[in-house]
């Protein structure tokens, strides 16, 4: 080995251990300190001890106390509409009339005949009383006085179905015909409905049943006004348990201003006792999972850096975005309420100010993790430590 070649390879041994003393370094910092990443950023709810309601809660749909369809008992053509769409109609009232001409004219004939064998039979009677007629004959004529009054009460009957009238003094819905239409029997003319008093039905699950009573106060909610809670009566209760362990429970409620509309969705709160105090944590901090249901708990490990862990709970009741914790937490521990699903057990975490999922979205890249470049003077040594 030449003097030359000697020095070539001591230089090459130099750099070799400096490349291994760095990278060594180097490994030792990011297992020691565990930097390799920064901590993931979360938002935090403190467990609290909040008065929750005791109710159960069920689903059903608003339904006037009556509510028909109007429908056409007899076939005929529309000769009048007396009722315009979405009026107010008193018992009785004419809402249409079908052709009747026909029944007209076999009502004037049968009131000739009836007016005929009623004067027949008065005769009758008269001369029997003089024994100038059989007892007989006075039968056949009373028989046939009964017939002609019935086939007269028979077309009174044709006629009153060709005159459709409201069974129930209410609100008309929109009208479905027109003059001249032919109607058929059970045709449709328009929905009728009396929603001065309303019924909810609803199923509630089987549990209720031990709480449930008749003339009992039940709040309920709609859609088109949700900030106000409406006051319903229990006033019937289903003794069967549906195949589902539901209860199916009808409850009434005044409907003075007609501002509830039938057929409106409505969310029933059935309470079952006093109102206490329980654990409840937000309804975004739970993970539900086929396996159970869990949370991820934060708290400073013993370098006072906040780490999670993730902890199976046992819920309860929900309620306004929060849910009962019966198992699993204590009070003031705190929990992750947004950024689970980058979590795992043990990772380093550092709350946001502000929840984001109440709060302006952040721009991406203020929550992308941070890139570490490496230095001028470390790029060669990790070069060569790749190449080695």
């Amino acid at each position: 080995m030449t003097k030359r070649t000697k020095k070539i390879w001591v230089a090459a041994l130099a750099v070799t251990v400096v490349a291994a003393v760095v990278w060594a370094k180097g490994s030792g910092t990011v297992a020691e300190t565990g930097d390799a990443y920064p901590p993931v950023k979360v938002a935090l709810a403190t467990v609290g001890l909040n008065d929750a309601p005791r109710a159960f809660t069920g689903v059903g749909a608003l339904e006037a106390e009556r509510q028909v369809m109007v429908a056409a008992e007899a076939g005929g053509k529309v000769t009048k509409i007396a009722f315009n769409s979405g009026q107010y109609v008193k018992a009785g009232q004419l809402l249409v009339q079908l052709n009747d001409a026909t029944e007209q004219a076999d009502r004037m004939r049968l009131q000739a005949q009836v007016q005929q064998a009623q004067s027949h039979y008065q005769r009758l009677r008269q001369l029997v009383a003089e024994d100038a007629a059989t007892k007989e004959q006075l039968e056949a004529a009373t028989a046939q006085l009964h017939m002609a009054q019935g086939e007269l009460q028979r077309v009174y009957a044709l006629i009153a179905q060709k005159a459709i009238r409201a069974p129930f003094a209410g609100m008309m819905g929109i009208r479905q015909i027109n003059v001249g239409q032919y109607l058929n029997s059970g045709d449709a003319v328009a929905s009728l409905v009396d929603a001065q008093v309303l019924r909810v039905n609803f199923a509630l699950d089987e549990q209720a049943v031990s709480g449930l009573a008749l003339a009992q106060q039940v709040t309920v909610s709609v859609d088109a006004y949700p900030d106000e809670a409406l006051q319903a009566k229990v006033t019937a209760i289903d003794p069967l348990i549906g195949d589902a362990r539901t209860v199916q429970v009808q409850a009434t409620m005044a409907n003075p201003e007609g501002r509830l509309k039938a057929g409106m969705f409505a969310k029933v709160q059935v309470q079952q006792g006093a109102s206490s105090a329980v654990l409840t944590v937000p309804e975004s901090a739970i993970t539900y999972t086929a396996y159970g249901d869990s949370v991820f708990v934060a708290a400073a490990n013993a370098d006072q850096r906040l780490t999670v862990k993730r902890v199976s709970v046992t819920v309860g009741e929900r309620w306004q975005g929060m849910v009962e914790v019966k198992q699993g937490l204590s009070q003031n521990q705190r929990v992750v309420t947004s950024g689970q699903l980058k979590l795992t057990d043990g990772m380093v975490v550092e709350a946001l100010a502000q929840d984001t999922l109440n709060a302006t979205p952040a721009q991406p890249e203020a929550l992308l993790p941070e890139v570490i470049v490496p230095s001028a003077e470390a790029a060669p040594a990790a070069a060569e430590t790749a190449g080695a």
